[in-house]
């Protein structure tokens, strides 16, 4: 290739090039040193062999190649930034701090440049100067607008704008940390934690000391109910940038999810005082005041984040949820007007028409008030719609696998010494807080949270194509290594008791799995009159999870698919599941603790019967009203709405109880 012309050695530069994306690197290597041998000074094939060779650890030739593409065109601005990334690799940090301060006084806005600074900086001990560089590197990004359109597009719920906006900013600069890092958000999001995963992983390698990246490393763990792991990033990303508001309100975020509510107080409070215009931030202070009983603190951060952010509808919905708020008639008046405000995201509309329900309903006008329930969960069935049609199907084939013949079959037996977990499963507003709340009550009793991990290892399963057929093909060993991971990883939310409660309602589908893995397991099933909740999940706005609450004719098909697999469990389990009926415990409260305290294990204590003066972290929408004595309010709450729940009554048929329930511990199918 002595004499080739230009146009020979461009082709096979791109022949080259090709090779290295196959993965044949050992080729490209012999295609490059062809071409360097014909063509010394080829700066192109100087940079990627120098590329090459640093990947084999050859860093001392790397350089050598890499530093005569970038003397030979100091215009070649990826040159010297290879160069100064083999320079750190070698540990001559000092010399790539040098390298990018040339490259940047010739091109100021190149944001690849002050990125590198940064990390380099910050290893060598300069951490502010690494903070500035870093800063520096978001102000002069050329597609900082597209990463701020595609941040709002994130919190608006138009999560496909964002990911298109992203997707373009990374096919123009495929290491763009803040663009990798808002892909991991989405796919978060979206349950794809192991995508998640790689997408961080790839942008701590470009940037190991951006706090932007340790922040959403926390998010990650903090999503697979690692909570430990999730607070140490979320530290790591203070250390990083102190000064930095978004990193304090992660790690509140993560405090909070990890039931130290008093630790995440303080983490928000600490990101308010570096910016005080936070309104989300401000509204996630309110929500760990609520979580500590704080009514007044809790109120009082809400209508913060709403002065600061008056279409905010989040915040809104955020006081209605406190169930014990009235808004003015001046709160429903600027709630009315923002739904006729233009650009109000979908996420907030919602917010404010479930606010409006709850408010027209305390006015006891409940035409508008269902009309306004009604308009909220339409626009949540369509950002996130149910099938309610797979759902069945899952139960078919969770009924089929977990038999009488397959849970016959006895477990591995637990340690004698081993922790009991409480499993209150059922749906959501089923007064599953409230049984909870009674047997957190006990001494020898712990209550946590909606814990996501049984979630999250059928999610695992299911991703496999495996579940629930898995669990049937999984040994006995397996199945109680299962079991000992779930104790061990809901450590960090336990403080040492012998009992603790994993309130997480969808585990109803889940019974038969938790029942192999945990043979020590108790199960409550928390029930309530189909009516009152369904309409009660009807009327809350949820974070997540509950996608099956937005629509009258699917929650009476949920319903329905709920009793029949605990009639299931109930055959191939019998005496496993005990049942809690919410009216049975308002009219004979002490006879239904002794009942469920006796299911436990448990002996009867005073305390449970004073549930309401128990002081502990409580983080469900019925937070306040468990701090209250049992009273009987709630019971035929459908009444005030029956005019417009036809379609509900449809799809629940024969499920609506004809009579009084039964007591609680008996199954009756039409409870």
């Amino acid at each position: 290739m002595t004499d080739a012309p230009r146009g020979t050695i461009r082709q096979a530069f791109e022949r080259a090039r090709g090779l290295v994306q196959q993965g044949q690197r050992t080729l490209a290597v012999q295609q490059l040193e062809a071409i360097l041998e014909a063509e010394p000074n080829e700066v192109n094939a100087l940079l990627l062999l120098g590329s090459l060779r640093s990947v084999e650890g050859r860093l001392k030739d790397a350089e050598a190649l890499v530093r005569k593409a970038s003397d030979l065109a100091p215009d070649f601005h990826d040159a010297s930034l290879e160069l100064a990334r083999i320079q750190r690799l070698s540990k001559n940090t000092s010399d790539a701090i040098n390298t990018l301060r040339k490259l940047i006084d010739r091109a100021p806005s190149n944001n690849r440049a002050w990125q590198l600074l940064g990390d380099s900086l910050y290893e060598n001990g300069q951490t502010r100067e690494g903070r500035d560089a870093f800063r520096q590197a978001a102000q002069v990004d050329p597609h900082r607008n597209q990463i701020r359109g595609a941040i709002e597009a994130l919190k608006d719920g138009r999560n496909h704008e964002a990911e298109q906006s992203l997707r373009a900013v990374l096919t123009a600069e495929p290491n763009h940390v803040h663009a990798l890092v808002g892909l991991a958000s989405l796919a978060i999001e979206a349950g794809a934690t192991e995508d998640a995963e790689h997408l961080l992983e790839h942008a701590r390698r470009i940037s190991p000391y951006s706090d932007i990246v340790w922040r959403n490393v926390a998010r990650l763990h903090s999503e697979r109910a690692n909570n430990g792991a999730a607070v140490e990033a979320a530290r790591r990303a203070v250390e990083l940038d102190p000064d930095a508001a978004d990193a304090w309100s992660m790690l509140g975020n993560v405090q909070a999810w990890g039931l130290k509510p008093e630790e995440a107080e303080a983490s928000f409070t600490r990101s308010l005082e570096l910016r005080n215009e936070q309104p989300r931030v401000w509204m996630s202070l309110g929500h760990v005041r609520k979580t500590l009983g704080n009514r007044q603190g809790s109120e009082a951060a809400y209508k913060e984040a709403i002065s600061q952010q008056p279409d905010l509808g989040e915040a809104f919905w955020s006081l209605a949820d406190l169930k014990t708020y009235v808004f003015s008639d001046a709160d429903l008046q600027s709630m009315l007007s923002m739904l006729q405000t233009p650009g109000v995201g979908d996420t907030d509309l919602a917010g404010f028409h479930f606010a409006l329900g709850k408010a027209f309903e305390d006015r006891k006008d409940f035409g508008p008030s269902f009309e306004h329930y009604a308009a909220g969960n339409a626009i949540k069935a369509r950002l996130d719609p149910f099938d309610a049609d797979g759902f069945s199907d899952t139960i078919n084939a969770v009924e089929q696998v977990f038999d009488t013949a397959f849970m016959g079959t006895p477990p591995l037996p637990a340690p004698p010494d081993e922790i009991v977990p409480v499993f209150i499963v059922g749906l959501p507003r089923s007064g599953s807080t409230l049984v909870e709340q009674i047997l957190a009550s006990h001494s020898r009793v712990e209550g946590t949270m909606e814990l996501p991990h049984i979630l999250n290892y059928v999610r695992s399963m299911k991703s496999g194509g495996g579940y629930p057929q898995s669990v049937a093909d999984m040994p006995p060993e397996e199945l109680r290594a299962l079991g000992e991971r779930y104790i061990a990883e809901t450590e960090a939310y336990r403080t040492g008791q012998d009992f603790f409660i994993d309130k997480m309602p969808n585990n109803f589908l889940h019974v038969g799995l938790i029942a192999k893995m945990l043979p020590q397991a108790v199960f409550i099933d928390a029930r309530r009159d189909p009516r009152d909740c369904c309409l009660s999940a009807f009327k809350q706005n949820f974070a997540r999870g509950q996608t099956f609450s937005y629509g009258l004719d699917i929650l009476g098909q949920y319903y329905r698919d709920y009793l029949r697999v605990m009639r299931h469990w109930d055959h191939v389990l019998p005496g496993r599941v005990h049942r809690v009926q919410y009216e049975s415990m308002v009219s004979d409260t002490e006879r239904e603790i002794r009942n469920l305290l006796a299911h436990c294990g448990l002996d009867f204590e005073p305390a449970c019967l004073a549930f309401h003066e128990t002081r502990r972290a409580v983080r469900t929408a019925s937070a306040e009203q468990v701090r209250q004595p049992i009273y009987a309010r709630g019971v035929g709450h459908w009444k005030n709405f029956e005019p417009w729940l036809g379609e509900l009554f449809t799809a629940l048929g024969d499920a609506i109880p004809s009579d009084t329930p039964n007591a609680s511990g008996t199954s009756d199918n039409n409870i």
